[in-house]
């Protein structure tokens, strides 16, 4: 009997010793400290920054709580994955503590730093100008600390430049919103805007026309036929004589051939000249647009033809005396622009030539080479 008992009694405590040592381990291994963690993207100052816990806890504890500091003054965050968007530069200790179920806690602090943003700034010379418009941009993008990587220009004509100063040349009228996009060595972006205005040149024509021959002093009609609003017109008739009447009659005092150039100036200073030779005598002959020859002052024999054309294949010829900056633009009769066959080409001295293969419509249009900043235009003819 009594080793029945103390059978019993050991078998008793064994139990119990058993059941606590595995509620002991169970509780050990249940509830052990969790581990803190995150990960946060790239900052720029002014952009929302995702924040990403990765924090763990062993099973079967879980994490209940998340409290975050970011070390700006801001509300703390309890979100699981918030978003912060910081004002300022500058490193930021961010804390996460973390909370389980069963009331443990672990805390992390990441040091955050903030990029500053650049501050972007353009400058544009000349803003304002004459068609073809060429204009030179200055970048004046500042930063506070770090350095300016990219730059991309959208020219709002659809064009685009990733110099940093670059020279665009604008050959549409009207305003045009240039735009900047600056971003530094650390991918953080600013954008300006710069506006720009390009004034329509005048229309520039004439006809001539005998009148009659008084003891060999021919008399000419000059018709204008200018047009672009108020113009003011200047003519130099070949003979070292001039005249701002808008049409007029001129006696030549002998027969010849003289160099007849008009320029007509807009109320917007921009300028367009004619330039004709005249042959006078019995008859008066109107020599342009690829017939004969004439002698501007910088291009010289500036020949179009065939003209009248049938809109396919149009040649341009014309002669430099020096090298030259030279650009090529067509506008139709009311000054719209149509069409650049090239910008900005540096030319040696002599003969060039080129094909307009822009397939115009019917109608009068005007070709004008820009020669160094003085444009000579000539009229065409294109019909079916």
């Amino acid at each position: 009997m009594y080793f029945l008992f103390l059978s019993t009694f050991t078998f008793l405590m064994f139990r119990c010793f058993l059941s606590v040592f595995v509620s002991l381990v169970l509780c050990a291994t249940a509830y052990s400290q969790p581990n803190a963690a995150f990960s946060f993207t790239e900052v720029c100052q002014g952009i929302t920054t995702q924040f990403t816990n990765q924090s763990t806890a062993t099973v079967p504890d879980t994490i209940l709580t998340w409290n975050w500091n970011f070390d700006d003054g801001s509300n703390a965050a309890t979100l699981q994955n918030p978003t912060h968007t910081y004002s300022t530069y500058g490193v930021y200790a961010v804390r996460l503590i973390v909370t389980t179920v069963s009331g443990l806690r672990d805390t992390v602090i990441n040091n955050v730093e903030v990029h500053p943003v650049p501050d972007a700034s353009v400058s544009a010379s000349p803003f304002t100008g004459c068609q073809p418009l060429t204009i030179t941009f200055t970048n004046n993008t500042t930063i506070d600390t770090g350095s300016i990587s990219n730059w991309l220009w959208d020219f709002d004509d659809g064009t685009t430049s990733t110099q940093q100063n670059p020279e665009h040349t604008y050959w549409e009228l009207f305003a045009h919103t240039v735009k900047l996009f600056a971003t530094s060595n650390k991918g953080c972006v600013d954008s300006t805007t710069r506006d720009i205005f390009v004034l329509q040149n005048p229309v520039c024509d004439f006809t001539a026309s005998l009148i009659s021959l008084n003891d060999s002093s021919p008399i000419v009609n000059f018709n204008n036929l200018s047009s672009g609003g108020n113009i003011d017109l200047l003519w130099d008739f070949g003979d070292s004589t001039s005249s701002t009447e808008y049409s007029l009659l001129h006696t030549y005092d002998t027969c010849g051939s003289y160099n007849v150039i008009l320029t007509a100036t807009g109320t917007n200073t921009c300028v367009t000249v004619a330039n004709y030779i005249l042959e006078v005598c019995d008859t008066l002959v109107q020599i342009y647009n690829g017939v004969g020859e004439e002698t501007p002052t910088l291009l010289n024999e500036f020949i179009i033809f065939p003209n009248p054309s049938n809109g396919d294949l149009i040649n341009v010829n014309y002669e430099l005396e020096k090298e030259e900056t030279v650009s090529c633009f067509v506008a139709d009769i009311t000054g719209r622009f149509v069409a650049a066959p090239f910008s900005r080409r540096k030319q040696p001295a002599g003969t060039h030539s080129f094909g307009l293969k822009e397939n115009l419509s019917s109608g009068i249009y005007f070709v004008t080479v820009d020669v160094s900043g003085r444009m000579y235009s000539r009229k065409i003819i294109v019909s079916d």
